[in-house]
C-alpha cells in the first residue's frame, strides 16, 4: 500500500484496487461489476463461477483489515440483471450487516429498487460528498464547487515498458491537484490505457503492491 495526502487528508492506496480514508473510516471501491460473470454464463460463455467469489473474498479481506464504518462504491456495483452472483453477495451482506454501504449509481446499476433496499444499500443518483471530497461515477457528473473529485468508470490502466521489449499492462490510480481516477475493483474487467498528463501522479497496481510509476 501507499499513503498520500490530498486536501490535508491521508489516503491509503491498497493493492486490492481500493482506497481507504482513515479520517472518515471510509473504504472506497469503483466498478465492482457483481453479476458480470453470471451474465456471460447466461449468454453461454464458460466464465468460471469463481470470478465473483474471488472479488467478494477480496472485499471481505479489505473489510476485515481496515474495519471501515462505511463502504462507498463509486458506480457499477452491479452488472445489469439479477443472477446467482448477486445471491452470493447477499450472503456476504448478511454476514456484514453492521457495515454501512453507499452506492453512487453508475450506468450498469439497473437493478430494481427493492434489491438495494433489501441489502440496506443507500443510493445516490449522481454524487456523494463528505468533507472536502466528492465521489462520482463519471467525472463529468461532478458539480462545479471546488471539492476534490474521485471517479471511476473507465477502468484505468498504465503500460509499462522494460528492457528486451517487455510490455506490461497494469491497473492504476491517477491523481492530480483536484481529481482522482480509481481503478476497477473487479478482476473481471478490461483496462483503458491512460496517457498521463503534466501534473498527474500515477500509481500502478501489481499482485502484491502499489508503486509510483510516474509523476508528470
Amino acid at each position: 500500500m501507499i499513503r498520500i495526502i490530498k486536501r490535508g487528508i491521508e489516503l491509503i492506496l491498497d493493492q486490492e484496487r481500493a482506497l481507504y480514508i482513515p479520517y472518515y473510516q471510509l473504504l472506497v471501491i469503483s466498478d465492482f461489476h457483481l453479476g458480470k460473470s453470471g451474465h456471460f454464463r447466461k449468454e453461454g460463455l464458460q466464465i468460471p463461477k469463481q470470478v465473483s467469489e474471488t472479488d467478494i473474498t477480496r472485499l471481505d479481506h479489505l473489510v476485515a483489515m481496515y474495519n471501515p464504518k462505511t463502504l462507498l462504491v463509486t458506480g457499477d456495483m452491479f452488472h445489469h440483471h439479477h443472477n446467482m452472483d448477486l445471491e452470493e453477495f447477499r450472503i456476504w451482506r448478511i454476514e456484514n450487516k453492521t457495515l454501512e454501504i453507499i452506492l453512487v449509481k453508475g450506468n450498469h446499476d439497473k437493478l430494481a429498487s427493492i434489491f438495494y433496499e433489501q441489502l440496506a444499500i443507500k443510493l445516490f443518483s449522481t454524487y456523494y460528498e463528505i468533507g472536502d471530497f466528492c465521489f462520482v461515477h463519471e467525472q463529468k457528473d461532478a458539480p462545479d464547487h471546488g471539492k476534490y473529485i474521485f471517479s471511476g468508470h473507465i477502468h484505468p490502466g498504465i503500460l509499462l515498458k522494460g528492457p528486451a521489449r517487455q510490455r506490461l499492462k497494469l491497473p492504476c490510480f491517477v491523481f492530480d491537484d483536484n481529481t482522482a481516477l480509481l481503478p476497477a475493483f473487479s478482476l473481471f474487467t478490461g483496462l483503458y490505457l491512460i496517457q498521463a498528463k503534466t501534473g498527474q501522479e500515477v500509481f500502478a497496481i501489481t499482485a502484491n503492491r502499489v508503486t509510483a510509476v510516474a509523476t508528470f
